[in-house]
């Protein structure tokens, strides 16, 4: 939330705010004002992470090792850092974004606001992880994505239940999680086939709880 407010999300993908980075502030800000609730209602500390929106063209270093550029969009727990490239955001928002795989293959279209709000609540919960200190096995990310997606799906629950998400836009996130899903079955990087990312986000949305996710973490 804003300052109190509702977030107010666009119905349809239309082109990208400009400047990019108050919608993005507001984005995370709802991100965090539902993760604040959730774990002050389960007695935990309210989690805290720091963000980067990457300029056009440039690049950032990180803790982990590669830089950040305009493309990225990705959570380094060396620095508890959330870094998104505003190209990356913008294209996505726009529907133009080729680079995703589940997309290229046929399965789903990512795009619109709610498109950039599952990326980012995708990428807090990897900080919620991170602070609760789930183990990760960075040979085998599938469960650790999938329960990122599942947590996601979390969050797009509780905007729902505020008013801020319509049906459509959880359909919109849904075919994005389909978009971004992949096939690589055998890199140690993949995070899971558009229908099981979809699944993820869908079984945190029915949910409503983050311990439903918790299974993920058994696969």
């Amino acid at each position: 939330m804003l300052a109190g407010c509702a977030l107010a999300l666009p119905a349809t993908s239309i082109a990208a705010p400009t400047p990019l980075t108050p919608f993005l502030d507001g984005l995370l800000s709802n991100v965090t004002t539902y993760w604040d609730q959730t774990d002050a209602a389960l007695g935990r500390p309210a989690p805290a992470v720091g963000h980067v929106w990457v300029a056009p063209g440039a690049k950032v270093a990180t803790a982990c090792g590669a830089e950040a550029d305009d493309g990225s969009a990705f959570y380094c727990s060396a620095d508890d850092t959330i870094y998104v490239g505003q190209r990356f955001a913008g294209e996505l928002y726009d529907g133009v974004l080729a680079s995703l795989p589940g997309q290229r293959a046929g399965f789903g279209r990512a795009a619109g606001a709610v498109a950039v709000g599952y990326v980012i609540a995708h990428e807090f919960a990897h900080n919620v992880q991170a602070e609760r200190r789930l183990p990760t096995n960075p040979l085998h990310v599938l469960p650790i994505e999938l329960n990122a997606d599942c947590l996601a799906g979390t969050y797009t629950r509780w905007a729902y239940g505020q008013g801020e998400v319509t049906d459509a836009q959880v359909e919109q996130v849904l075919d994005a999680a389909l978009a971004v899903g992949d096939f690589d079955f055998l890199s140690p990087q993949h995070h899971g086939t558009p229908r099981q990312r979809r699944q993820a986000v869908l079984t945190g949305f029915d949910s409503g709880r983050p311990a439903a996710c918790d299974a993920y973490l058994l696969s």
